[in-house]
């Protein structure tokens, strides 16, 4: 049952849907990959599903479909619920949550009030359990064993069942953060639009808690990023039941291939120079020295020890910053919003960050990320590419400028 094709969504980012449609095309047993409002649906196996929760950078959770309907009164949604054979996914012992999200709005009489679709579905989960099984679960919202995801557009509902469970950007390695940090999966995503070859240098000026130079290094040896062996975390769909077809799935096995990798990085990383693997040269700077520490202890939870201690941590502003190579790729996710609350605080970072960009890295490429959707006319700069990407609740852009020496005209 496991190799049984299953139809899922997986949810990300706003903005982020090309890229997760590209990563998840590249992952074996996915097929029919299609770009959605905030993510991407797809058919696979249940065995491969399990994978990518494993693997997958850039989802934040990976859902399969339970079954859908269309309804023209808010009571069909009720009864949508009612039909589907939620028994053979889990149990009545098992305790429940429903979340609901709506894309168009449906056509209704009256509106539809978010609480009342969401407690529908509750209604007719607990309907079928009681004549499937004489009994209903209990609802738990902070730590459910089962997540029921309810997405609603205009008239049609589908439900899903969460396979990840705890969001798949919690690798479990960030046990410190900063001020503003960027969702692990977030930065991956954006690490994957700069189309960095993963050998060339790689800068971050503003590192934080190192979370984008830390997911660039997973890329760049092909760890999978939702395993650590010192503490491998669990998902969802190993609590699903035994008979089910997530219930199937061999997470021994998955397991075992993801240790594997490390262990496969590991060996390459100890082999003598020349013969062995060699990990792209970056560097991460801040101003924050305790930043600083903060992203270097990120790092050696998160990365083999070879490749942690490979990466420079200095202290120091933009303007102190050099170049660790004649050419390479620096992201950062500078400072805004409100960490630049004073009058004229802003543009005066602005013209700074441009000057040191202009003086220091002609040749590189600088990837920044920022809510100011005309920063490239703020730093008087070209923007090679602009991508609209959403920081939680920030409207952003991932912006490229390509540096050259003298005037970029």
């Amino acid at each position: 049952m496991s190799n049984a094709q299953l139809t899922g969504f997986a949810v990300c980012p706003s903005g982020l849907e090309d890229a997760l449609v590209q990563e998840l095309q590249a992952m074996p047993g996915f097929v029919s990959v299609a770009k959605g409002r905030g993510g991407a649906a797809f058919t696979a196996s249940a065995q491969a599903i399990g994978r990518a929760n494993i693997w997958a950078r850039i989802p934040t959770r990976i859902l399969v479909a339970a079954g859908k309907g269309s309804f023209r009164k808010p009571e069909d949604i009720r009864q949508i619920a009612t039909r589907i054979l939620w028994e053979q996914w889990f149990t009545f012992r098992q305790t429940l949550r429903i979340d609901l999200a709506v894309g168009r709005e449906p056509k209704l009489d009256k509106p539809l009030a978010r609480n009342f679709a969401t407690l529908l579905v509750k209604d007719g989960i607990c309907d079928r359990f009681r004549t499937a099984r004489g009994d209903r679960p209990s609802i738990d919202t902070a730590h459910p064993d089962i997540r029921v995801w309810a997405f609603i557009d205009q008239n049609d509902i589908t439900l899903y069942l969460d396979t990840s469970g705890e969001p798949l950007f919690k690798r479990g390695w960030r046990q410190a953060k900063g001020e503003a940090p960027l969702r692990e999966n977030l930065a991956a995503a954006l690490i994957a639009l700069t189309e960095w070859d993963g050998q060339s240098a790689l800068m971050d000026p503003f590192c934080g808690s190192g979370t984008l130079l830390i997911e660039a290094m997973q890329r760049a040896l092909r760890l999978p990023p939702g395993y650590l062996a010192h503490s491998p975390r669990d998902f969802a769909a190993e609590h699903f039941h035994a008979n089910s077809p997530m219930g199937q799935v061999n997470w021994r096995q998955l397991r075992a291939e993801a240790k594997e990798a490390i262990d496969r990085v590991n060996e390459g990383l100890a082999a003598s120079p020349g013969s062995g693997m060699r990990p792209p040269a970056m560097q991460g700077s801040d101003l924050d020295p305790r930043m600083v520490q903060v992203a270097q202890g990120n790092a050696q939870r998160a990365l083999p020890a070879l490749a942690a201690s490979s990466i420079q941590w200095t202290t120091g502003a933009m303007d102190q910053i050099r170049p660790i190579a004649a050419a390479g790729v620096l992201v950062a996710n500078p400072p805004y919003g409100k960490r630049l609350e004073k009058p004229g605080e802003a543009a005066e970072f602005e013209r700074g960050l441009a000057e040191s960009l202009k003086r220091q890295f002609a040749g590189w490429q600088a990837w920044l990320l920022t809510d100011n959707l005309k920063l490239d006319s703020s730093m008087r700069l070209k923007a090679g590419r602009r991508v609209p990407v959403f920081n939680g609740d920030i409207e952003c852009r991932w912006m490229r400028f390509d540096m050259v020496a003298g005037s970029n005209r």
